[in-house]
């Protein structure tokens, strides 16, 4: 009986593992890389944020063409999660140049996960109305979103246009395994029990 749990037990994982390494990491990056393995490929400190480890850099082993910065989110030194944002779109008033990048981005990323489980691409609800103050509406909370969200496996991705002043904004494409779902769970649940033990 316990050497029939134990070969269950050994499929089971062995689904998990296919299942988890079906969605891999991007640019170039191995979910579950140690901290020591992207400071060797060029990523440096950049603080910490809710529990996590930030690392970041302005390349990768394999770069988008347009992209700035990569974040690597470490938890309990493996890599989790990665946010990379694009160079800064710039003079771009009615941000046609904006929704052609993020269009190009949706459409990459459509190919290779499917179409989007989530997409809100609304402008002009509060505050900032004129078409020349899209970047204004991005940056302003409740007045506009140009973001896409995908599922696969046990990931999740997403996309998002954001503001920074006016006519400038950049693109913000992050990057979920199913390591992080678990990391925030047990982050949550170590607050939680902190917090009982403050009262």
């Amino acid at each position: 009986m316990d050497k029939m749990r134990f070969v269950l037990l050994f499929i089971l994982f062995q689904c998990f593992s296919v299942s988890a390494n079906d969605f891999s990491a991007p640019f170039g990056l191995n979910w579950g890389m140690s901290v020591k393995a992207l400071n060797k490929i060029g990523f440096k400190d950049a603080g910490s944020s809710g529990g996590f480890r930030i690392l970041s850099s302005v390349t990768a082993p394999k770069p988008w063409s347009k992209g700035d910065e990569y974040l690597a989110v470490i938890y309990k030194n493996k890599l989790v999660k990665i946010v990379v944002f694009s160079e800064k779109i710039t003079n771009d008033l009615y941000g046609s140049e904006g929704k052609g990048l993020y269009n190009k981005v949706k459409s990459l990323l459509a190919k290779k996960y499917g179409g989007p489980a989530d997409s809100t691409e609304l402008m002009g609800l509060d505050i900032y109305k004129d078409s020349d103050e899209f970047y204004q509406c991005l940056k302003y909370n409740g007045c506009g979103y140009y973001q896409s969200s995908y599922k696969y496996g046990d990931g999740f991705v997403a996309i998002q246009l954001k503001g920074v002043s006016r006519g400038t904004g950049t693109l913000k494409i992050l990057y979920e395994s199913s390591g992080f779902l678990v990391a925030k769970d047990e982050i949550e649940k170590n607050s939680q029990k902190s917090d009982e033990s403050s009262f």
